[in-house]
């Protein structure tokens, strides 16, 4: 499913334009699409979940796993979905998946501790193949996702404001920050991290296909930085600008060699980066909530005594001295056969309590860090593998949003581990899928 931009396009059969009204007919296509629209609400709802034969299940690992059972069962997709399953970067994702079940075998403790986080990779192989088998109807679930941009935003800093004036009274869809003394927006996602991380990556969706209209920029550069002021991440900041000034860069400088120089190409990063410097700004002169004296006290003398999250950056406090010293702990396993084999997936927790809280199941927030832990060099290797197919397959029209993309994730899985949310495959196969007439009307020189 690729496109070196010389007009030549290897994807799933397609009939006609998959626009977003109009076009979708039959039952299959509405089935498809209905089923589609269900997986990209369900990636939203991360933190809703139901217990089933010892396992916490996800509802939005069951709405892939539904839609990939539609795609066998109906004659017109089996043979597009059996195909897609040799495409590289499915193939890739699967040696990975394989390495660490070689890896849980060898050296899990508790296999099934393992099995859980093995299951939902197995969840994320289905939802990025049956994606990226519809072709060019793979559209759909990016259009679907980047209308959740603003009202997640908007629900999210609406959610921090009501959790911090109430004190915690009323608290819905935010977690308290012990170390801040502030509540934190993550709706119903796993995390604030992840909350904001999903945000980060649908804007950029948003930017790269809405970014010349100004209307749709003018409101996401306003909802969007308040969305990461209330989930009170200073990665996801980061990772915002980051992202868009690689997207400017690349696109700015391709543009100059294919095509004239066009004001609403700049109008959207412009809009939204500008909304969150200026939020970022703002929100250090944000008052107090006095949520310090109702939230339960704060064991750890180290940790700052402000809620100025945002503005800390102070590498020996705070969360990120945290994540440093989870992240010496892990080292302490990692020698050895270890280092290069792993110790078995989803394992830290079974040998580790959480620093600084007995008896809490240790966790490894850091991705790059828990990969390494889990499966050893040769699983990093593996994954790093994977990422480079993705962005070899990526259609040449997208490059430049793909590797905006890829900058944001890789920081933030950093700070985060929210690799197995469904939310990041989606965004993959958004970026993988087939580019479509509607694009090529959209900017012609590309493609001459």
């Amino acid at each position: 499913m690729t496109d070196r931009g010389e007009g030549t396009v290897e994807s799933a059969p397609a009939t006609a334009n998959p626009r977003w009204r109009g076009e979708i007919v039959g039952r299959s296509e509405v089935v498809t699409f209905a089923l589609v629209m269900v997986v990209v609400t369900t990636s939203f709802l991360g933190r809703l979940s139901f217990e089933l034969w010892g396992f916490t299940v996800r509802w939005e690992q069951v709405a892939p796993v539904i839609l990939v059972g539609w795609l066998l069962v109906d004659p017109r997709r089996r043979h597009d979905f059996v195909h897609t399953l040799r495409h590289p970067a499915v193939v890739a994702l699967a040696a990975f998946i394989v390495w660490n079940v070689f890896a849980s075998f060898l050296f899990s403790p508790s296999l099934t501790k393992s099995i859980s986080i093995l299951a939902w990779f197995a969840i994320d192989l289905l939802l990025l193949a049956g994606l990226m088998s519809l072709g060019e109807r793979a559209v759909w679930a990016e259009r679907i996702g980047i209308r959740f941009v603003v009202p997640w935003a908007a629900a999210g800093f609406a959610m921090y404001l009501v959790a911090n004036v109430s004190g915690g009274n009323v608290a819905w869809g935010t977690d308290l920050d012990s170390l801040y003394q502030v509540y934190v927006a993550r709706l119903t996602a796993g995390e604030a991290n992840i909350y904001a991380s999903i945000l980060v990556l649908w804007t950029l969706l948003l930017v790269a296909g809405k970014g010349y209209k100004r209307r749709w920029m003018i409101v996401a550069a306003v909802t969007v930085p308040l969305g990461l002021v209330g989930s009170q991440t200073r990665t996801a900041v980061f990772c915002m600008i980051l992202g868009l000034a690689v997207y400017v860069g690349y696109e700015f400088a391709r543009r100059r060699r294919h095509t004239r120089w066009r004001g609403e190409f700049w109008f959207g990063p412009a809009a939204i980066i500008v909304g969150v410097l200026v939020a970022y700004g703002a929100s250090s002169n944000l008052p107090e909530f006095g949520v310090a004296e109702t939230a339960p006290a704060v064991q750890d003398t180290t940790v700052p005594q402000t809620q100025d999250k945002l503005g800390d950056v102070n590498l020996q406090g705070g969360t990120i001295g945290f994540r440093v010293t989870v992240a010496k702990v892990a080292a302490e396993d990692m020698n050895g056969v270890n280092l290069w084999l792993g110790n078995g997936t989803n394992t830290f927790g079974v040998r580790h309590e959480q620093p600084g809280s007995p008896g809490v199941p240790g966790h490894l927030i850091m991705l790059p860090v828990q990969i390494l832990y889990d499966v050893g060099i040769v699983g990093l290797s593996l994954i790093l593998v994977f990422g480079a197919v993705v962005l070899y397959h990526v259609p040449w029209r997208r490059r430049p949003i793909a590797a905006a993309v890829a900058v944001s994730f890789l920081t933030a899985a950093t700070l985060t581990s929210m690799f197995w949310f469904s939310a990041i495959w989606i965004v993959f196969a958004a970026l993988l899928r087939p580019v479509t007439d509607d694009e090529r009307v959209e900017s012609p020189q590309l493609y001459s």
